[in-house]
């Protein structure tokens, strides 16, 4: 009984580990996914050990983002909504928001909030659709640098690591990054 059982161990040891290792194959092919289509890996949220902070100016998916149909349009919105922070451009940064959001900005109110700041290591983590499809919640975490003095009030510090949510609306056919409640209640974490 013995020799029986162990001459049907061997095959069924080879095609479990065969198995095992076929499965990881296609996961690492799913996960990877994301890192093949930008032709570098995804960054997490924290900047590699030194590495200059704010991060790369690149907006970047995570791989549970890139599932979602609207991420190439959410990643080119938020790529232009970073850029004109970056670049102090508030034509380039009306440009990419909602109507709503413009009605409540002041061209100099914003150029003042945004004269030292510098936004790094975007990647977006998650993009979810609302029950209608109207509006997407996008879940992004990056890094800010900026005069203390321009920092937020509750975390006056020269480096912030943010976690936000973002919501996007469409408007004339196009994604706008909106103002809405989620977005007032960002996380942040001195660097």
């Amino acid at each position: 009984m013995g020799s029986v059982a162990s001459r049907w161990l061997v095959p069924a040891v080879v095609v479990i580990t065969g198995a095992a290792v076929a499965a990881g194959m296609v996961g690492r092919t799913i996960y990877s996914r994301p890192a093949e289509a930008k032709g570098e890996p995804v960054v997490p949220s924290t900047s590699v050990s030194g590495a200059p902070l704010p991060g790369s100016a690149e907006v970047r998916l995570s791989p549970d983002a890139f599932t979602h149909p609207d991420r190439t349009s959410v990643q080119a919105v938020l790529q232009k909504f970073f850029d004109s922070i970056n670049a102090r451009n508030f034509g380039a940064w009306r440009e990419v928001v909602s109507s709503r959001r413009v009605s409540q900005a002041v061209e100099s109110t914003w150029a003042a909030a945004y004269e030292t700041t510098r936004d790094g290591g975007m990647v977006v983590q998650r993009i979810e659709s609302d029950v209608v499809g109207r509006r997407l919640r996008v879940l992004i975490s990056f890094v800010s640098t900026q005069d203390v003095a321009k920092a937020p009030v509750g975390l006056p510090e020269g480096c912030i690591r943010w976690r936000v949510v973002y919501v996007m609306v469409r408007e004339g056919g196009e994604l706008k990054v909106d103002e809405a409640p989620e977005n007032r209640t960002p996380q942040m974490e001195k660097c």
